[in-house]
């Protein structure tokens, strides 16, 4: 684990502000300060610098708490702005 935040920290990213994703579940967001944009077929996640795009099908937004948000449907990417 030690090496994964090394390389995370050198390429500028934040442990705190990352994801998982579970091919045809959905996905597990961090760090999630609120919801920008949403549709079925998008939904756009406000960091605190940074915006997260998800697009997919049959999206939807489960469980939010201290952060963390679950979404649930079929992922078929994950963009950073």
């Amino acid at each position: 684990m030690k090496l994964l935040e090394q390389i995370l920290s050198e390429l500028g990213a934040d442990t705190l502000k990352s994801f998982s994703i579970v091919p045809g579940f959905g996905g597990y967001f961090r760090s999630i300060k609120g919801v920008a944009e949403y549709s079925s077929e998008r939904i756009v996640l406000a960091l605190k610098k940074n915006k997260i795009a998800i697009e997919g099908e049959g999206l939807t937004l489960g469980k939010y708490f201290e952060e963390d948000l679950l979404i649930k449907g079929r992922i078929t990417g994950v963009k950073i702005d």
